[in-house]
């Protein structure tokens, strides 16, 4: 069976704002799909563009699955008070629970910047057609979510080649502990070792550094194995 893709529109930050902004404001479903076609046609001209974008933003913000929506809400919490930077956060995070192609496309892009410091649409394509077949709908899913992490300025485009952008430093400590507890949900894994958290692909755009003492009191868990390997788990 085919995976499913969905993510089909490029994104920019004062679009998923609006839509995380106006959520807790808006007194019904309707309003908010007002609101929010409305603030699109601005940067979208077709209806069924506009549609697509708005059933992305809907699906990351506000149709979550019910398992999720506790992590939303904290997410709307932290999003009242936060800076640019932590709102990107906030949206990356949302993003990875809702789409699994964002989540794998942010992946493998983390891991070739890893691995070559930039990488080229070709590389990538091969690394996301071996993961969902090579087919058109998958190429402009890929097109969609670059194109989002052109408009999130955490990629830049230089003679053809993809380069990441420097990193953006995660200070407060609830975005840390969200941010990780997202990344375990995502990605499938019941823990993950301490050291490795700074190094998850699918978080390349952040600078994501936590020690074993401020994990302690949080809703993750450390567990030690052996003599200097430190778990974080998910409860």
């Amino acid at each position: 069976m085919k995976k499913a893709v969905g993510f089909d529109q490029k994104l920019q930050l004062h679009q998923l704002d609006h839509i995380a902004r106006e959520f807790s404001r808006v007194e019904n479903r309707q309003q908010l799909y007002d609101l929010v076609d409305q603030n699109l046609m601005a940067d979208i001209a077709g209806a069924k563009a506009r549609l697509n974008a708005r059933t992305i933003l809907f699906k990351i913000w506000v149709l979550v699955d019910n398992e999720n929506v506790e992590l939303r809400d904290r997410g709307l919490q932290l999003f009242a008070n936060a800076s640019r930077e932590e709102r990107l956060l906030l949206h990356w995070g949302m993003k990875l629970l809702a789409y699994p192609f964002f989540r794998d496309v942010a992946d493998q892009v983390g891991r070739l910047f890893q691995l070559h410091g930039e990488f080229s649409s070709l590389q990538l394509s091969r690394k996301i057609f071996a993961l969902y077949g090579e087919r058109r709908r998958v190429s402009v899913s890929m097109g969609a979510v670059l194109g989002t992490f052109k408009h999130l300025e955490v990629i830049s485009e230089q003679k053809k080649l993809y380069v990441n952008a420097e990193k953006i430093p995660i200070h407060q400590l609830e975005f840390k502990l969200w941010l990780i507890e997202i990344m375990l949900k995502a990605t499938e894994k019941s823990a993950i070792e301490l050291k490795q958290i700074a190094t998850e692909p699918c978080l390349f755009p952040f600078n994501l550094d936590i020690t074993e003492s401020e994990l302690r009191n949080s809703r993750l868990q450390v567990t030690r194995q052996g003599i200097d390997m430190v778990m974080v788990v998910l409860r």
